[in-house]
């Protein structure tokens, strides 16, 4: 089977040929790959949606994939480029900027590289545009040969001292109280909160949550109620309900109107949950 590489920036719609360029010089490095576009809609310099984005999604990908991430802030400055091979046999490459360490459990990484081999770059190397001339040529190269070597592309790195971003989850089971934060919002306008969850249950706890159970929510000084549903039609339009979305975090919803909009949460909203 041809192997995969599977793109996530937040060049956007007037960024497509970014998206173009890394494009060429994959193919120009391997010819056969498949590319896959994850997204190209992150928000600019949103390191917490890419984060979620990933980890919501490559586990959906063949073992051997490799994921490029190019949401890159701090773009020719120190900041490191890393490559990760994780126990299940993904790839990963991207910056050192708080989105890996979001994404993975340290015991799920089997390698950690700090990339600095400039014999796989495409010179000369753009200071702004990382993405097409370092991990573009790199994830070509990881997927062209057969158990390539990510020790060729400089020394390990410990995956512990990566940069890290804090996701804001803390359950306080004495006075029912979940405060967490937005990780995500989609074009619908529903709120994607840092609420694991297992099926009806907050995950690691005791709590489960009932069908028609009320939940109140308290954004920016407003406090808002509404109903724990597993459907959004189970509330009369307009209303607001929480569901567990299909990647397993609670979600703040309107049906058939936007959350985000009407009750003006924004990602990285810090917003508590009381049940």
């Amino acid at each position: 089977m041809d192997r995969i590489i599977a793109l996530l920036t937040d060049f956007g719609n007037k960024g497509q040929h970014y998206v173009a360029a890394m494009k060429a010089v994959i193919l120009n490095n391997n010819p056969s790959v498949k590319i896959v576009d994850i997204s190209h809609g992150i928000s600019s310099y949103s390191i917490i949606e890419a984060s979620y984005i990933l980890k919501t999604t490559y586990k959906h990908f063949p073992k051997t994939t490799v994921f490029i991430v190019v949401v890159d802030p701090g773009v020719g400055s120190t900041r490191k480029i890393i490559a990760l091979e994780t126990k299940s046999n993904y790839f990963f490459i991207g910056p050192d900027n708080g989105i890996f360490p979001n994404t993975f459990n340290i015991k799920e990484i089997s390698e950690c590289i700090s990339i600095q081999n400039e014999e796989y770059f495409n010179h000369p190397v753009s200071p702004t545009f990382h993405g097409r001339d370092i991990m573009a040529p790199i994830g070509a190269c990881i997927t062209k040969y057969q158990n390539f070597p990510l020790s060729d592309l400089g020394p390990k790195f410990n995956f512990n001292s990566l940069f890290k971003i804090p996701i804001v989850f803390k359950l306080e089971l004495d006075t029912r109280s979940i405060m967490n934060s937005i990780q995500y919002i989609d074009s619908f306008g529903n709120g994607t909160t840092t609420i694991p969850m297992i099926g009806n249950k907050i995950k690691d706890s005791d709590l489960t949550l009932e069908d028609g159970l009320k939940i109140s929510i308290f954004i920016n000084n407003n406090k808002y109620d509404g109903l724990f549903s597993s459907h959004f039609s189970s509330v009369p339009k307009n209303s607001i309900l929480f569901i567990v979305g299909s990647t397993g975090f609670l979600e703040i919803s309107i049906n058939q109107a936007n959350a985000a909009k009407k009750l003006d949460f924004k990602v990285g909203d810090i917003i508590t949950i009381k049940l």
